[in-house]
Order: structure tokens, then C-alpha cells, then sequence
């Protein structure tokens, strides 16, 4: 009987660690299984009821997510009236340009073939070099102002990373395509991963923003 308890006590232990917690800006809490952290909402479902319906909430009304894991993501809340903190875009692009060519690598290979960034206008160039640098294998043209989603950084053993990133790339430069394509990079230190997803996140905020007409609040 003692024994029975105590694998019931350690099964609810586990029941009640093994979920996420959504805590609004005003500091409600929500029990849930976060689904999809979208650009402007998170999806997610009721812990309490996992085969039910998703739910979304936006953004702007969540302080930050503490998953199951004990991995913690912060929201912050972009305020209209202060923004002099706020990195410029040129000094958005030019930490992405050297965070990614530093730390950056093409998922084929393990820390194998580094990626190379440059800005075309508003667009970023991926550019997959060979292990010495001296050869390009692969590049593309990325629009991450339509960034169908970001994810948090898959952090792995031996402080490697994995970022991925649904956005549209110029599949035919000639006749001006787009589509879309699962962005997969490996990199080397997790709070490094962390930095570049903040700055492609704050980038594609910076376009919107761009492109936002006078008086216009969404």
C-alpha cells in the first residue's frame, strides 16, 4: 500500500511539472501545452483538457512562458511612446550579420559549413560556405517580415542549438517566386541562438513597422 502511494504521489508530481505555464502581463497564470509561439499570438491548449480545443492569446499579453523543461522565454511589451532604447535597423542588420557568420551553420553537416549573411534592401541572403571559406555551396534570398513562425531555440547537449524558421525565400529570381521553406541552422552556444532569434524578432518588427501608414496601430 505504502508503495502504491508513493508511485501515485510521484505520478502527480510528474503530471503537475510536466506543463506549461503561460504568465500574462498580469500576472495570471495558465496551465497549458504551448503549441506555437506565432509572431503575434501563442497557441496553445488547456492542460486540463489536451484533446480539446486550441486556444490563442496575443503576444502583447504574455510576460513570458515557462516550459516544462524549466527554459524560460520573456515577452516584452514594445511600448509606442519610448523606443530610444530600440536597436536601429542598420544596427539590427549588422548583429545579425555577425552573430550568424560567426556562430551559424548549415544543419547538413555538424558545425561543418558556416553560414555567410549580407542584407539585400530589407531582404537577408543566406549564404552556406564550404569549411574553409573559400567556396559557396548554397544561397538564398529570405523575407523575414513574413515570417510564417518563430520557434524557440532546440537546445542540445554540448551548448549546440538548433534554430528553425518557416519563411518565404525566392525560389525563382527570374520570374520574382516566393515560397516557403523550413529554415533549419545549427549554433553554437545556446544564448547565442537565443540573441538571433531576439534580433530576427525585433528585425521583422522593425519592417512592420517600416511599412505602417500614418495613424495606422495594426
Amino acid at each position: 500500500m505504502k508503495k502504491i502511494t508513493i508511485l501515485l504521489l510521484f505520478l502527480f508530481t510528474f503530471s503537475i511539472s510536466a506543463q506549461d505555464v503561460i504568465v500574462t502581463s498580469n500576472n495570471e497564470e495558465i496551465s497549458a501545452k504551448v503549441e506555437e509561439i506565432h509572431i503575434e499570438t501563442i497557441s496553445y491548449k488547456k492542460f486540463n483538457n489536451l484533446s480539446g480545443p486550441s486556444y490563442h492569446i496575443e503576444k502583447s499579453e504574455v510576460a513570458k512562458i515557462i516550459f516544462e523543461n524549466g527554459d524560460v522565454e520573456t515577452f516584452d511589451v514594445v511600448s509606442e511612446d519610448n523606443d530610444e532604447d530600440e536597436a536601429t535597423m542598420e544596427e539590427t542588420q549588422t548583429f545579425l550579420i555577425e552573430y550568424i557568420g560567426k556562430y551559424c551553420y548549415d544543419d547538413n553537416g555538424y558545425l561543418k559549413n558556416r553560414y555567410k549573411a549580407k542584407f539585400e534592401g530589407d531582404y537577408l541572403r543566406l549564404i552556406v560556405m564550404n569549411k574553409d571559406q573559400s567556396k559557396e555551396l548554397s544561397n538564398h534570398l529570405f523575407n523575414f517580415k513574413n515570417v510564417y513562425s518563430f520557434r524557440r531555440p532546440d537546445r542540445r547537449a554540448d551548448n549546440l542549438a538548433y534554430l528553425n524558421f518557416y519563411v518565404p525565400f525566392l525560389a525563382n529570381e527570374k520570374k520574382d517566386k516566393w515560397d516557403k521553406l523550413k529554415l533549419v541552422m545549427s549554433v553554437e552556444g545556446h544564448e547565442n541562438a537565443q540573441s538571433i532569434v531576439n534580433a530576427l524578432k525585433h528585425y521583422n518588427y522593425l519592417l512592420k513597422q517600416k511599412t505602417k501608414k500614418p495613424g495606422q496601430k495594426f
